[in-house]
């Protein structure tokens, strides 16, 4: 404020001898000046708005998950993200199911919601804090997608402790009855503000985080018959975890399920174009049989770049066709405390049922020399390994 005083002194004392031009150049000056002063006041007053602001969103679409109620836990973060990003959702989903309805006639398959679910926006869970902890189980809705700010950005450590935790009890392939991190759901009725939708299990992504499994819990449930569903880019650690990394299986707990949606069927445990590619997956270190890394069945499915650690069985899948393994591998050494926990020739990289006339399967490029078995559904394994007792016949 001095240095102005002393420029407008300075200009009405030799006014006489400043032209029109420069006299327009030393009031713009004054006005920079004035604008200058002020900038301290403002920077403070953005700071305090950041600071004061319980934003959680990037854009529409992006919610940041972070423990906002400080109880150390962000599974009321998690439920109140999706209520959120699903009252957006529900207004473009009634809108459109309408609209094209109304243009293209009975959806496909004469399912109600295809074209409202494949038009409403996508909603981003983004994590960016070095850890999370979880006491229930963590959702997953059709059109949402889990990822992070980096490649293994985020660790995301699952308890199973919590009063909302889904439990794998329906022996399919196995019931490990472990209590689930992960719940990929299938098709759902959720109420909102905005309208009623039926939410179709379309592009469900986990990506970019370290899920790891505490206190026997299985990682990641896919329920039903997920649509373009894709992990990618994850570390799965499971030391302590459940004896399946991945598993898809039927839907959970539909008459007890104790979140808000209503969990519907197609009646077709099935994956359709899911995307298995760039994971680390640590297994838990042991040679109990029916374990597996990753457990399903579908078609056109993609298994590229896993990488086992500790697993006796990397990828069963015990229906489908049109599968693709490629560039896989897994290791077999002694643990951290001197354990050799398995034998190399007991190690099955993958196990592929075929059903006769199907399209045929493909894998290239994996290494290790492990055993890779594409089987005929039902035929007897040729020695024991993985999943299998010597003499048993394959799912």
């Amino acid at each position: 404020m001095k240095i102005l005083r002393y420029l407008i002194v300075a200009a009405i004392a030799l006014h006489v001898n400043i032209n029109a031009s420069e006299l327009k150049g030393l009031n713009q000056l004054i006005e920079d000046l004035k604008e200058l002063s002020s900038l301290p006041a403002k920077v403070e007053a953005l700071e305090a708005s950041i600071k004061n602001s319980t934003t959680d969103r990037y854009n529409s679409y992006q919610f940041q998950l972070k423990d906002k109620n400080g109880d150390g836990y962000v599974d009321e973060e998690w439920e109140e993200i999706i209520q959120k990003g699903q009252l957006v959702q529900a207004k473009v989903w009634v809108e459109k199911e309408k609209y094209w309805t109304e243009r293209l006639g009975t959806p496909p398959a004469n399912q109600t919601g295809w074209y409202g679910t494949s038009t409403m926006p996508t909603i981003q869970i983004v994590c960016t804090e070095g850890e999370y902890f979880f006491r229930n189980t963590a959702r997953l809705p059709g059109r949402f997608q889990l990822t992070c700010f980096a490649r293994w950005g985020s660790m995301l450590r699952f308890f199973g402790n919590g009063d909302k935790v889904l439990k794998d009890d329906i022996a399919y392939g196995v019931a490990t009855n472990a209590n689930v991190g992960i719940y990929v759901e299938p098709k759902t009725i959720v109420e909102t503000a905005n309208g009623t939708m039926i939410v179709k299990p379309f592009e469900q992504r986990i990506e970019k985080v370290i899920i790891v499994a505490m206190d026997n819990v299985l990682p990641v449930y896919i329920a039903d018959n997920a649509d373009r569903f894709s992990i990618n880019d994850c570390n799965i650690q499971q030391h302590k975890g459940a004896q399946i990394g991945i598993k898809h299986g039927p839907l959970l707990q539909r008459s007890t399920y104790p979140f808000p949606p209503t969990q519907m069927t197609d009646g077709n445990v099935y994956l359709a174009d899911p995307r298995f590619e760039n994971l680390q997956m640590e297994g838990p270190h042991n040679a109990r049989r029916r374990q597996a890394a990753i457990f399903a069945s579908g078609n056109n499915m993609l298994f590229i770049g896993i990488n086992l650690y500790g697993w006796n069985h990397g990828i069963y899948c015990h229906g489908g066709q049109n599968r693709v393994v490629a560039n896989c591998t897994a290791h077999w050494g002694i643990t951290a405390d001197g354990r050799q926990w398995t034998t190399k020739d007991d190690i099955v990289l993958f196990l592929l049922s075929v059903t006769p006339g199907n399209t045929p399967d493909a894998a290239a490029g994996n290494a290790g020399g492990f055993k890779q078995w594409i089987l005929p559904k039902r035929s007897m394994v040729p020695s024991a390994g993985g999943w299998h007792n010597a003499g048993e016949y394959c799912l």
